[in-house]
């Protein structure tokens, strides 16, 4: 295959680890290419849902990422991959400590990790192309790849980004910057069947009057001081939502929770919130959110 895609340009972005990637295949660690893809058309539906009515969009990403009835439109191949740093990764947003017994872990790359992913266009055009660049922004400034993503783990962050949103270690620019990106990525269509740029609440969360020095105490403080106590407040054990009229239960957890670093290796925390199903956990949900948030952290909104 490798020798059949030499005749396209190649798009190479390359990933650094913020936090432990924990993603297997058969049974054993390994960053999976058809993982990263699935988590690339997520972000793309995140912002594309704001531009184009449900059954539209769902014909353009059938188009660009593949169906049951057609193939992809691009390849996405891992390569470079740096010295491998394994380790456990305590599952409980880093709590080492028992539970009922039992500590939590899995194998995971350890930062510091890299590789690069090199994105293979085969019949689309330039729109899309930067369609799908956005996506991997989005991935890049709020997001990860792997399990437990929405609790802290697998967060990258593409090297091709980190000069525009993360040059500085000032949270006042870093906002600024990011909001002023994601006007540019926000239709005006809303849609609430799915977590989105237009239901979502996003907040950039930092230590009271400084960013944390690496990810285990960011992930820590946003363990004990944003996720831990949100969950008392809230006086339930799960941040998960049953629609007791359907009886369906949400199968991922409405609240994602992320770290991301700046070039000068602080770090802050990134939350975002599906607005609508959180108000249907507890009518009070965003006023307990922000009581946590000004009690303990620096935060910003971003209104997108």
């Amino acid at each position: 295959m490798n020798s059949s895609l030499s005749i396209f340009n190649i798009y190479p972005h390359k990933a650094t680890a913020i936090t432990p990637i924990i993603m297997y295949g058969n049974n054993f660690l390994e960053l999976r290419s058809t993982s990263i893809k699935g988590i690339i058309r997520w972000w793309y539906r995140f912002f594309k849902s704001s531009f184009l009515d449900i059954d539209k969009l769902q014909e353009t990403e059938n188009m660009i990422f593949g169906s049951t009835e057609n193939s992809s439109s691009f390849y996405l191949l891992i390569t470079n991959t740096s010295q491998e740093n394994k380790k456990d990764a305590y599952l409980r947003m880093n709590d080492k400590n028992p539970k009922n017994g039992k500590i939590v872990k899995k194998l995971a790359f350890y930062p510091p990790f890299s590789f690069e992913i090199k994105l293979k266009f085969l019949t689309i055009g330039d729109k899309y192309i930067q369609e799908i660049k956005n996506s991997l922004l989005l991935l890049s400034l709020f997001g990860g790849i792997g399990s437990r993503i929405r609790r802290g783990f697998g967060s990258i962050q593409f090297d091709n980004f980190n000069h525009e949103f993360f040059n500085e270690d000032n949270f006042d620019k870093i906002k600024l910057n990011i909001q002023q990106k994601l006007k540019n990525l926000r239709g005006n269509k809303n849609n609430n069947q799915f977590m989105n740029i237009s239901n979502t609440k996003i907040y950039l969360v930092k230590s009271k009057n400084a960013f944390w020095n690496n990810w285990e105490e960011a992930m820590n403080s946003l363990r004990d001081n944003f996720y831990r106590k949100l969950k008392r407040e809230l006086n339930i054990d799960k941040i998960v939502y049953i629609d007791k009229h359907n009886n369906k239960k949400y199968r991922s957890s409405p609240l994602f929770i992320q770290i991301k670093k700046t070039n000068n290796n602080k770090y802050f925390g990134v939350i975002l919130v599906w607005k609508d199903i959180c108000n249907k956990i507890n009518s009070n949900f965003f006023e307990k959110l922000q009581n946590i948030l000004k009690n303990y952290f620096d935060y910003w909104d971003i209104d997108t």
